[in-house]
């Protein structure tokens, strides 16, 4: 197993993508869009199999006949009941940040904005980023708009420098809300969170494309209202104004795991 990490640059994944075909690799797993998309482009002249692992979109790739993997939805149903629970209200004010390079973020816009519609008086805020060395600045703008909370999507490019976010919010009284367990762990407030794990697990069993199958055979797979609440109580303790919700079943302290 050759393990490499594009630090969320596009043309570094296209160049590791390709020296694992050249080095005539037996199958490729890709985690998340981005990487997904290059690793494909890049094994598709010798139809290599590209096996992808947290592939929100699964429309971005259905263009390429040598894919297949596993895809994960968030709930944001689930996800804002979980913001409204611990804002204590239902009227609130949400900023997003979204990336340019992330091509799944329009549909995870889209069905952020559909669930929001359950809740009078809230309202989406958004501010688009062209690549990682804009996120500050775009955190300030978002920020200026004067938001309640912010709320994450399943955004490669948005996490990778989740820390600057988190420091600008934190100064500003602003909480965030992940979008998956891992980003509670880092200092997000709380998520509504799919089991990464078990992406993990069944990206894993479909490279079963190695004993004999082919990508035709391995039929691509969703996650799908499978979510389990966190939330970190340290961060919760820098909030005062907020308590903890007595309405979100099995809602777990990633600080007591």
């Amino acid at each position: 197993v050759q393990y490499v990490n594009s630090n969320f640059t596009a043309e570094t994944s296209l160049s590791q993508a390709n020296k694992m075909v050249n080095s005539n690799a037996k199958v490729i797993i890709a985690i998340a869009t981005p990487s997904a998309i290059q690793a494909a482009t890049a094994a598709s002249s010798k139809n290599l199999p590209v096996v992808y692992c947290a592939v929100t979109d699964a429309t971005q790739v259905a263009n390429f006949s040598n894919l297949t993997g596993t895809s994960d939805i968030p709930d944001f149903t689930a996800q804002l009941k979980l913001v409204t629970e611990f804002m204590g209200k239902k009227d609130v004010k949400i900023g997003v940040l979204m990336s340019t390079e992330e091509s799944s973020d329009a549909a995870q816009i889209a069905s952020l904005q559909e669930a929001a519609k359950a809740y009078t008086g809230m309202t989406i805020e958004t501010e688009t980023v062209a690549d990682i060395t804009t996120i500050d600045a775009k955190t300030d703008a978002i920020l200026a708009k004067n938001v309640d909370c912010i709320v994450n999507l399943l955004d490669n490019t948005i996490v990778g420098k989740l820390q600057n976010i988190l420091t600008k919010t934190n100064a500003a009284g602003i909480p965030v809300f992940g979008s998956e367990i891992e980003q509670v762990k880092a200092g997000c407030l709380a998520s509504a969170s799919i089991d990464y794990v078990t992406v993990g697990k069944l990206s894993g069993r479909q490279a079963d494309i190695l004993n004999g199958k082919t990508v035709s055979e391995v039929e691509p797979k969703t996650m799908e209202n499978e979510t389990y609440p966190y939330y970190n109580s340290e961060v919760l303790a820098k909030f005062p104004k907020l308590t903890l919700p007595t309405g979100i079943d099995g809602l777990k302290d990633v600080k007591a795991e």
